[in-house]
């Protein structure tokens, strides 16, 4: 994963919205289909705590580290990567989203 040039942050900056719990379970849920899953579990708490697990390709242990930092990726280097983007979201873009409105 690396983080994202500061101009293409500003684009897309306005299209990775967490607005609630629901929008949570979608970006987690596109992350495991973007990741190869075939079998997906999702667990929830008093719409709290949200458990997400599948057998998709996870994340290298190297990226553990930073997966949830701001604007960090592992699948797109600049905006012009978004016309070939062949996947429902860019791993690691939700997770630092989530974390900014988690309390």
């Amino acid at each position: 994963m690396k983080p994202l040039p500061p101009d293409t942050v500003r684009l897309l900056s306005s299209a990775q919205v967490i607005t609630s719990v629901g929008n949570v379970v979608k970006e987690l849920l596109e992350n495991s289909v973007d990741a190869g899953a075939t079998s997906l579990e999702i667990k929830m708490e008093n719409l709290g705590r949200i458990e997400v697990r599948d057998n998709g390709r996870g994340i290298k242990a190297g990226d553990t580290a930073i997966m949830a930092m701001p604007h960090y990726t592992s699948t797109i280097s600049y905006h012009d990567n978004l016309e070939r983007l062949e996947t429902y979201g860019f791993r690691g873009e939700a997770l630092g989203s989530i974390c900014a409105v988690a309390e």
